[in-house]
């Protein structure tokens, strides 16, 4: 991938770029936070090496997709582009099944504009703000009724690392599900935008999950739009449970990147997590997980001594700072004598709400 290397600082680099938020909010009905954690949804697929295209459906004036697409261009990935469907003239008329807001939503066109309520922007409008933020290179327009286009642009998407669905009704969130899941990869994203606005949006999602018997787990996107309560949802294609949730992963990437402000690239961890996020949270240090026994990790301390033996033991073979991660934080409230012991014998270098680290490497000297 152009621009995006392989190391642990490559990594870090592609989570911490912000897109331009300014300039893609006047295209969006999105919120500001739902837009950032899709953006990091982006970032993380970039960092991970997720394959596959971006895709939208359902794009009114751009801006989610525009915002994606800005992404690559920050990130310098030019081997993947943002594929933008829909009709350009508007929605189609809801259905019964889409239940009593979706109708009200589209009877309001008589008193609001129609280019909100009816979502309508057309394809030059869209192509100009592309144009203007410079993101013609990484977006791809598929104009028309997704019936008629998802089917024959399958072949020319390929692999889908990120399927972003803003159809509001029923039939329409259920064609793009039945056209494009397929082509999403393992570790890939599912975005739903009208998950919680539409009863047709949900049934059409749940309908689809239970007649493939998937038990992706599908997970809130909150926010804020124009003073009112917004959320959107999402789900991970991936085989194990944990894999499967977007939070987790967040939680374990901004672990990650406070390990790499924290600690020294050559420093030994002894690494507390309750065995939940392993030695690739680490960047490349060596790490013991804790308690530890041949190399595995052998569960929590039957008592403080043990555990206070344990990290005196560690730290007698090498290891240079003991890192508790949020998952494990329990063992700080449970351990009393652990955690005395390690605060008054050791420099507290890092705390957060998501890490807490303490240097072994002068011991008395906690200050």
């Amino acid at each position: 991938m152009e621009g995006v290397g392989d190391t642990v600082w490559d990594r870090m680099a592609v989570l911490s770029l912000a897109p331009d938020l300014d300039a893609i909010r006047p295209l969006t009905m999105v919120p500001e936070d739902a837009l950032l954690d899709l953006a990091r949804q982006v970032q993380f697929i970039l960092a991970e090496g997720v394959a596959g295209d971006l895709v939208e459906c359902g794009v009114w004036r751009g801006g989610a997709a525009l915002l994606m697409a800005d992404v690559l261009r920050r990130a310098r990935c030019r081997d993947r582009r943002v594929w933008l469907f829909d009709s350009f003239v508007g929605l189609p008329p809801p259905q019964a099944i889409d239940g009593p807001a979706a109708l009200a939503w589209a009877a309001s066109g008589d008193q609001h504009r129609d280019d909100v309520v009816n979502c309508v922007a057309s394809l030059a409008d869209v192509r100009d703000s592309a144009e203007r933020l410079g993101l013609t290179p990484f977006v791809e327009f598929v104009p028309g009724w997704f019936s008629e286009t998802l089917p024959e642009a399958r072949e020319r998407i390929g692999s889908i690392a990120l399927l972003r669905i803003d159809a509001d009704w029923h039939a329409s969130v259920q064609c793009c599900l039945e056209h494009l899941y397929d082509l999403v990869v393992e570790g890939g994203f599912v975005a739903v935008d009208d998950y919680y606005a539409y009863d047709g949006c949900a049934i059409a999602v749940h309908e689809f999950l239970g007649r493939r018997r998937l038990a992706h787990r599908v997970e809130s996107v909150p926010g804020t739009s124009a003073g009112l309560a917004y959320a959107g949802a999402v789900f991970r294609k991936a085989s194990t449970t944990w894999g499967q949730s977007w939070k987790w992963m967040q939680e374990r990437h901004r672990t990650a990147r406070e390990i790499a402000a924290a600690v020294p690239a050559d420093a030994a961890i002894v690494l507390v997590d309750s065995n939940q996020y392993g030695p690739g949270v680490a960047g490349g240090r060596r790490v013991v997980p804790f308690l530890e026994h041949h190399g595995q990790y052998w569960g929590p301390p039957p008592d403080d001594a043990t555990a206070i033996a344990e990290v005196r033991r560690l730290r007698t073979a090498g290891a240079t700072f003991v890192v508790v991660a949020r998952p494990a934080f329990w063992w700080l409230e449970h351990y009393t004598g652990l955690q005395r012991y390690l605060r008054s014998t050791f420099a507290t270098v890092w705390e957060t709400e998501h890490l807490v680290v303490f240097d072994l490497r002068n011991q008395g000297n906690p200050g």
